[in-house]
């Protein structure tokens, strides 16, 4: 059985899968003969995008061509609970809420990405969503084989902070009710401006999967959930889903909004997450 064979049937996709995402490889393979090891490439996407999936389609694609790659997601540094409980004690109440710059340990992200890049031994978290708590550190990945290419997905990679008079205006109900004076945004925007962008910094490439809208982001979402109920019997309700995705929303419109410029492959995505390569 081929590689792309055995990712197909192992992540249920349909054989246009392959098709759709080509493009992506078309463009790595001329930039990874150009490229010295050790290679990050970050891959941003919104939630729902398919960022996690490409990401491991990539990866299973450099293997099959022997160059040892690993993944890792943005998620998988998520502080513990107890630890946004002191970052909502110090700043604002909403950072209790995993998701936004300022709910990551980015330190320790910046340390991991620097060893990968000095071909040293480095670790990569776990992070468990449905106990909101990173796995137990035994659980982790000890890299010690000296991958060739780390891919590092997220929905806020390579963004830059916004300007004083855009956090000015909330940008939903969130923000008008439970961050009236924009002391939340204005801290999360300070978090983007400093350690994320020391992280950002170390990313040879930038991948843009451009959902288009906020509102495509939203139904995408609520399709993961529904997705999840399905399989495991338990997921967010629709009103949850729209609460949730709100503590998202300035950010991830200010990625539709700026990212396109700074990324080294922009990709379109239509509402069925088909995939064009922006010219």
């Amino acid at each position: 059985m081929c590689w792309q064979t055995e990712f197909l049937e192992k992540h249920n996709l349909l054989n246009s899968y392959s098709e759709n995402v080509q493009c992506v490889i078309d463009w790595l393979e001329p930039v990874l003969s150009h490229q010295k090891a050790p290679f990050c490439l970050a891959i941003n996407g919104a939630q729902g995008s398919g960022k996690s999936t490409l990401s491991d389609y990539l990866k299973a694609y450099l293997e099959s061509q022997a160059i040892a790659t690993e993944v890792v997601s943005l998620d998988d540094f998520y502080l513990s609970k107890a630890q946004r409980a002191e970052r909502a004690n110090q700043y604002h109440p909403l950072f209790t809420v995993r998701g936004v710059p300022g709910t990551h340990d980015v330190s320790f992200a910046i340390e991991q990405v620097k060893r990968f890049k000095n071909s040293e031994d480095f670790i990569l978290p776990r992070f468990n969503k449905a106990t909101d708590e990173p796995y137990n550190s035994a659980m982790w990945l000890k890299c010690t084989n000296k991958p060739k290419v780390l891919i590092f997905e997220g929905w806020c990679l390579g963004l830059l902070p916004q300007s004083s008079d855009q956090l000015n205006v909330p940008v939903n109900d969130l923000e008008a009710t439970k961050d009236r004076n924009g002391e939340y945004r204005a801290r999360v925007n300070q978090f983007l401006s400093d350690e994320y962008q020391v992280l950002f910094a170390l990313f040879d490439n930038l991948v843009f999967l451009n959902a288009q809208s906020f509102e495509r982001v939203y139904s995408w979402r609520l399709q993961q959930e529904h997705q999840l109920i399905n399989r495991a019997g338990t997921g967010m309700s629709d009103e949850e889903v729209t609460t949730f995705i709100q503590y998202f929303e300035r950010l991830t419109r200010w990625c539709i909004q700026s990212l396109s410029a700074r990324s080294d492959l922009h990709i379109k995505l239509d509402e069925n997450r088909q995939f064009s390569v922006a010219t």
